[in-house]
């Protein structure tokens, strides 16, 4: 149990330390954040999840670039003290850093990107199409 207490509060210290790190990212803001629906259902569909912490800047940047369409993404929230809070699920993964986005197929890891993502790179990865 101690054990486990321990790297519960390492997991703490690396996702708060990540956030405040991170340099500042321009983000692209739509004005039509629907548009991007279909594409965050791909991303889901094929296997993209976004780690991330609600005290996260980079992340709320990240949140951002989809507008309303990021609640069909799926974010695994790391922060234990954030909503739905899926802390031991980050520390199997070694999240380290928030955001980190993971591709998963087949229960297997296929890739992992740390920081803030544009919408071409996530496309890329998840193979999904970005709207015109």
């Amino acid at each position: 149990m101690k054990t486990y207490l321990i790297a519960l509060a390492v997991m703490i210290v690396f996702v708060v330390s990540s956030c405040s790190s991170q340099q500042q990212v321009d983000t692209e803001d739509s004005e039509d954040s629907s548009e991007f629906d279909s594409f965050a259902s791909c991303i889901k569909e094929n296997g993209l999840k976004m780690y991330g912490s609600f005290t996260c800047s980079v992340c709320k940047r990240q949140r951002a670039i989809f507008g309303s369409s990021f609640e069909l993404v799926g974010e695994i929230e790391c922060h234990p003290r954030g909503e739905n809070p899926q802390t031991e699920l980050c520390l199997q993964k070694d999240i380290e850093k928030t955001p980190t986005w993971i591709l998963e197929q087949d229960g297997e890891e296929i890739k992992r990107l740390t920081g803030f993502q544009n919408m071409e790179t996530l496309a890329e990865i998840s193979g999904c199409q970005l709207p015109p």
